[in-house]
């Protein structure tokens, strides 16, 4: 079954029972094991979402909370990761813009419009994978999931783009300052 069909398919029984039962456990976990407040409920989602996908996996070695503890505990180190990544990157460009005047609204506009001209060079491919990485923080393993693509074919469009965009660079960098 495609993914459109199974997100437009009502939920099993199964798993409406399982999220009915243990939602505030899962909830109450994922807080407990650091889940940051604005992400709790995307956390939460992203367990279920999991939940939905294996529970006809689930054997009953361990009981329904320790899977579901397990399962929740490598959803929010995911999400620790990521919200790491993108605030160091934010970080990072609002060091860069301020040494440089970033707080002319002008120039961050012209950069912004720089970026996106450079963007639109890509193809959609390349782009994809380019925007997920660099500037949404995301690893190569859940770009290749998102993406439904074996993880060395992200780690190539990658390469190739920053490739790409290096090679052009120089060339908006010119236009820029005219």
């Amino acid at each position: 079954m495609s993914a459109a069909a199974q997100a437009a398919a009502p939920p099993s029984p199964a798993l409406v029972a399982v999220y009915r039962e243990h939602f505030q456990f899962v909830w109450r976990s994922a807080r407990r094991l650091g889940a940051p407040a604005p992400a709790l409920d995307d956390v939460v989602q992203d367990v279920f979402l999991i939940v939905a996908r294996r529970l006809t996996e689930f054997r009953g070695e361990a009981s329904m909370r320790t899977w579901l503890f397990a399962i929740t505990m490598r959803v929010v180190q995911l999400h620790r990761r990521s919200a790491s990544r993108h605030l160091r990157r934010v970080e990072a460009f609002a060091e860069a813009h301020a040494e440089g005047g970033g707080s002319d609204p002008y120039a961050r506009k012209d950069a912004t419009d720089t970026l996106l001209k450079l963007l639109d060079q890509l193809d959609d491919e390349r782009r994809a994978v380019f925007v997920l990485a660099e500037l949404e923080g995301m690893t190569a393993q859940e770009i290749a999931a998102g993406l439904a693509l074996n993880v060395n074919t992200v780690y190539s469009r990658l390469r190739a783009a920053r490739q790409q965009l290096e090679r052009a660079l120089p060339a908006a960098a010119r236009t820029e300052v005219r």
